[in-house]
């Protein structure tokens, strides 16, 4: 059957969660090192490094396809975690994870000669470039073809998440020959740079508003209320008595309100973000609807402001508020992503995204909206067209939507209450093909929540995760040649009932298989 196609109007249904549980993955399979070159240029010295990988080769069959993962921004996970694993068996397919270089922890990672994470010197990342990082990808891959019995011929899809969904964007479009197709989760492929003039820095706030506004209005507005009011008090330097029942502990008020003020509005954001149904960021299973059902129970501005705080801190409803608590600390930074210095590098060097600037009348308050945004915090590390406009950058990596429209076997996958899909989501041709390059945007999950494997969140949790799953081993197989439409040469999909949103701002465009 055909799409047809929709328009949205009802608001999102809030997606119901299993129990909490603490995620916990274990992998028998053997982490391994890659003598890989520092430095991949022509000129450059034959000094080498130790990159950490997995490889799993139980279900490969003789020229069946490379399944490849470029971990990011943070030390290597286990394989198994991967959603990979479980097309693996369906496809007669090789699992290869490779840990991104300059990650790891501090004890072992895939780091160069002489660096130490404990200890940043001056020119420690020189080795730390985009080119380096996607051509670390090509010798892996090309490696496991020379080394593996059967593998000299096969076919290498490559996947990411978050900035590892923008390297595997950006390996499709610059080695199409090694990477025969790319899955992205979630990546952010817009936004980028600290200039006022990037007309898309308000997106991805716009998205995270639209999110509890759709979810629950009047949770909405008690936290815009407070926000305002907690903003108010901080300008006239009132809190404490302002807002008592946000309850600060005592040896805390030393560090004053600010830093809470800055943990709250980054946990504000982060939230709906890393909602997922397993114990991770956050204490509950379902942290955005455990923090929409309080926030309708309390009745002043700091009962409603504590909530967000005790959710950062994993700390119980009646302890009073300690500033000196690790994760607000990190909150209070805005650093919910990764807290290794290679990643602050990252968004000084080559991925600078800016998805901080708040406009008036969101959700929450106004922030970093006028004049530029300060996205990297270490001044020396600016490559020399960090300052440059958003529309520089989109040239730079061929991420214009002309240029991904043309760019085949390209699979981008976004979670509804992610606000990374506001800056992550080409407007692409609406079309049955699955060769074409497409965005999918998935309602009821969160930032790159269709990546994990069964293992992770098995089957049954949620609906929508069991139809994107189906719906990408359909585009694997389409891929390479082993689908439908390759077989029969129609252009129709079939087996699979999914609903696919197209990102519009104006709209959202709902495409159902049915």
């Amino acid at each position: 059957m055909g799409f047809k196609i929709l328009v949205l109007l009802a608001a999102m249904a809030m997606a119901s969660h299993p129990p909490a549980r603490v995620q916990s993955n274990t992998s028998g399979i053997a982490t391994q090192d890659f003598i890989q070159k520092v430095n991949h240029t022509v000129d450059a010295s034959s000094a080498t490094f130790k990159q950490r990988y997995q490889l799993n080769t139980q279900y490969f069959e003789s020229g069946g396809p490379i399944l490849f993962i470029q971990s990011a921004e943070a030390g290597m996970p286990v394989i198994n975690a991967s959603d990979f694993m479980d097309y693996a068996p369906k496809l007669g397919a090789l699992v290869a994870m490779l840990e991104h270089r300059f990650f790891g922890d501090f004890h072992r990672g895939s780091y160069p000669p002489d660096f130490d994470p404990m200890n940043i010197t001056s020119g420690a990342f020189n080795s730390l470039t985009m080119d380096n990082v996607l051509q670390d990808g090509v010798d892996f891959v090309n490696w496991i073809k020379k080394t593996v019995r059967g593998a000299a011929n096969s076919r290498v899809i490559y996947g990411g998440s978050s900035y590892g969904g923008f390297l595997a964007v950006s390996a499709r479009i610059r080695y199409p020959d090694t990477f025969y197709g790319a899955i992205a989760s979630s990546p952010a492929l817009n936004s980028f740079g600290p200039l006022s003039s990037n007309r898309y820095k308000f997106d991805s706030a716009k998205w995270a508003s639209g999110i509890y506004d759709e979810v629950s209005p009047d949770a909405s507005s008690k936290i815009k209320t407070a926000m305002l009011e907690f903003k108010k008090c901080l300008q006239d330097d009132n809190c404490g008595t302002t807002i008592p029942d946000l309850d600060v502990c005592k040896n805390s008020t030393s560090l004053g309100y600010e830093r809470l003020y800055r943990a709250v509005l980054s946990t504000y954001l982060a939230i709906p973000k890393f909602n997922y149904p397993w114990i991770e960021r956050y204490p509950v299973a379902d942290p955005f609807g455990n923090l929409i059902n309080k926030t309708l129970e309390a009745s002043t501005a700091g009962q409603v402001l504590r909530i967000p705080l005790l959710a950062a801190s994993w700390a119980n409803e009646s302890s009073c508020i300690d500033s000196f608590n690790g994760n607000i600390s990190k909150a209070s930074i805005g650093n919910m992503e990764s807290n290794q210095p290679a990643w602050s590098y990252i968004n000084c060097g080559f991925y600078p995204i800016n998805d901080m600037s708040i406009p008036a009348d969101n959700v929450l308050p106004e922030a970093y909206a006028r004049g530029a945004v300060d996205i990297c915090t270490h001044s020396a590390w600016k490559a020399v067209d960090y300052g440059r406009e958003n529309e520089y950058f989109l040239q730079k990596y061929y991420l214009t939507n002309d240029f991904l429209d043309t760019t085949d076997r390209l699979l981008i996958v976004q979670g509804r209450y992610d606000r990374n899909a506001a800056i992550g989501s080409p407007i692409l041709t609406v079309t049955e093909m699955l060769n074409h390059s497409r965005v999918v945007l998935v309602d009821g999950i969160a930032h790159a929540e269709d990546s994990f494997s069964e293992t992770v969140e098995p089957r049954g949790v949620k609906p929508a995760m069991d139809q994107i799953r189906n719906l990408k081993l359909q585009h694997l197989k389409e891929w390479l040649g082993q689908g439908n439409q390759t077989l029969n040469g129609s252009g129709t999909l079939v087996s699979v009932q999914f609903s696919v949103y197209i990102f519009s701002f104006l709209l959202l465009t709902v495409l159902i298989v049915g």
